[in-house]
């Protein structure tokens, strides 16, 4: 498999109404998948995606990528000779997925799978994991088993996890209970922002130092 991304050859064109759309129109059939009402605008994204310090062939993986608002900035910003994984559960969304970043590798799957998803794929652990996934509104079971595939994927190295959490459901108990889990199993944790300039607004959070 070839994910690597010479110069800026993965970006991927999209459109925005369309895209905004559609993504609705998902929410509104499996909210509880989905987890939001619009895609990530580009501050969120980019503060999601942060800086990416990898050497040849270290790798980074999206957990639901969705529409690929967050893609889009790693396609910018992904070193040449670096790899990159994304794993989406949803049907529609993988396919738009694979048409606008041709460069780029999707995997169509479940997060929690993500140790035999590497293996299929014969990639090596991430030096970062970054997720769109609803963590907020995902059942404990599902929370557990994605919870450990991150601590797999990231235990022995100095690589991050991050994610995001819209401001209003900060203080739901699923929110709650995830940020309890992760601070239970990571040694670092940071939130950045809110990010204002996302509808609705939102924290991006960063653990590391896996346990």
């Amino acid at each position: 498999m070839d994910a690597t991304l010479p110069g800026n050859e993965g970006r991927g064109r999209s459109n925005p109404l369309r895209e905004g759309i559609g993504f609705f129109g998902r929410f509104l059939r499996n909210p509880a998948s989905v987890g939001a009402v619009l895609p990530s605008s580009r501050y969120l994204s980019r503060a999601l995606v942060g800086h990416l310090d990898l050497a040849p062939g270290e790798l980074i993986v999206e957990f639901g990528p969705g529409t690929g608002p967050a893609t889009a900035i790693v396609a910018e910003r992904l070193p040449p000779h670096a790899n990159y994984l994304g794993i989406e559960l949803d049907e529609r969304f993988h396919g738009i997925l694979t048409r606008r970043f041709p460069r780029l590798a999707f995997h169509r799957g479940s997060a929690a799978d993500v140790r035999e998803i590497l293996a299929e794929h014969g990639l090596p652990r991430p030096r970062r994991v970054m997720s769109g996934l609803p963590f907020a509104t995902l059942p404990p079971a599902v929370q557990d088993s994605v919870i450990d595939g991150i601590v797999w994927a990231l235990r022995g190295h100095d690589g991050d996890f991050r994610t995001f959490q819209y401001v209003h459901a900060y203080g739901m108990r699923a929110a709650r209970r995830f940020r309890r889990l992760m601070q239970e199993r990571f040694t670092g944790f940071e939130r950045i922002g809110p990010i204002m300039r996302n509808v609705p607004p939102a924290y991006v959070l960063r653990y590391w130092g896996a346990k």
